[in-house]
């Protein structure tokens, strides 16, 4: 007969995981779902903080305590199987309990080294504007490292389950959409019935899961569209106030002779070094009233790149020192902008909608506004 094993909590986590899981993997695959990748990511750290609680207050085959042993529970186990002896578990086995707690730890470290990533790169995120550039990549690297090593988990644990499917007879896929199992072995009535409270989970701990699916659901919905704004709005400034707005006589002074460079592109260094010489700017004497050119000088530096959050910003600062050059006087000579074009052929730069390497807002519609994100790109095909 069947008997009830796996609670609905228990299987909805499961399933979602596993949907959270397949997002993160498909949305990782290019930049260009990065605002996608992180909402699933954000699932996959809800459903985990969940699962702990879980695993305390949820059904008696859900509680760590029914499935977590010691390592001579795991010995005496994997020992049967070789013997070809195998143990039958209602619920978890001792092997799969402890994988459980590693994808589990995992889990949470992948998502927080994911999130200081976000943060520290891109200025988006939860700690936007307090995590440094240098902290994440540390944080990247980790969660780079760690994402092969849930993949890893992940084919162990199907490995495991058709182990279940073809060794043990037991179909814990169907298993796990059902909540029930097969008591191959005689199991008695009586303890399928046994304790309903404790095999459902209490009643208060029940009415916590589904007020939280319902928040989870809300804060899906809330951040679907991707964290972009479809205006292209300008990156947030460390230490700036809500209404930093752009200067309009930098932007008329500027914009009467060539596109302009958000100054975000450059560090305060650099601005210093354009504005002192502008009576031979790049060839041409474009000198400023004094006090004209002490307030475009002063918007410059409010917004220069050490003052801004984007993930541009802080990659043109951390090329900038690790190449140890000095203050670049070109967008176009910025180590990090190189290496970000190094693929382009010439011929794009030739283009008669392009023109030059210094026509940023010919493939980057935003660029006027100091947004580079890679999902806006358009390169113009003639």
């Amino acid at each position: 007969m069947k008997i009830k094993v796996w609670d609905g909590p228990t299987r909805t986590f499961h399933w979602l995981l596993v949907f959270s899981y397949l997002a993160v993997f498909f949305t990782s695959r290019s930049e260009w779902y990065l605002s996608y990748h992180a909402m699933a990511g954000y699932l996959a750290l809800a459903l985990v903080i969940f699962r702990i609680f879980w695993g305390f207050f949820g059904g008696s085959y859900a509680r760590f305590s029914g499935f977590v042993t010691g390592w001579g529970g795991v010995k005496s186990f994997l020992e049967k199987i070789v013997k070809q002896e195998p143990a039958r578990y209602i619920g978890h086995n001792p092997a799969v309990g402890w994988i459980v707690l590693i994808m589990l730890a995992v889990t949470i470290v992948l998502t927080v080294t994911g999130i200081l990533t976000y943060s520290g790169e891109e200025g988006l995120g939860p700690f936007a504007g307090h995590v440094t550039f240098e902290t994440a990549v540390y944080a990247k690297l980790i969660h780079t490292m760690l994402s092969y090593l849930a993949v890893l988990m992940v084919f162990v644990h199907i490995s495991a389950a058709l182990f279940h499917d073809f060794i043990l007879k037991e179909n814990i896929i169907i298993a796990m959409i059902t909540g029930r199992k097969e008591d191959e072995e005689g199991w008695k009535v009586t303890y399928a019935r046994a304790s309903e409270t404790a095999e459902s989970g209490h009643p208060a701990a029940r009415l916590v899961f589904w007020i939280f699916i319902t928040v989870l659901g809300a804060l899906g919905l809330f951040y679907l569209p991707p964290e972009r704004a479809p205006l292209y709005s300008q990156p947030r400034l460390m230490g700036a106030s809500e209404d930093h707005r752009e200067n309009e006589i930098w932007f008329d002074e500027c914009s009467a002779c060539h596109a302009v460079f958000h100054p975000t592109l450059l560090p305060a260094s650099s601005w210093e070094l354009v504005m002192k010489g502008l009576e031979d700017h790049f060839g041409d004497d474009a000198s400023l009233n004094p006090e004209v050119a002490l307030e475009v000088l002063e918007y410059l530096l409010s917004a220069s790149a050490e003052r801004s959050t984007s993930e541009a910003s802080k990659q043109i600062l951390y090329s900038i020192k690790k190449a140890g050059t000095n203050a670049p006087l070109r967008i176009t000579e910025v180590p990090y902008w190189k290496d970000k074009h190094s693929e382009i052929d010439d011929e794009v730069y030739d283009r008669k909608t392009v023109v030059s390497k210094s026509n940023c807002i010919a493939c980057h519609p935003g660029s006027d506004a100091g947004s580079f994100e890679d999902a806006d790109i358009s390169v113009p095909q003639e």
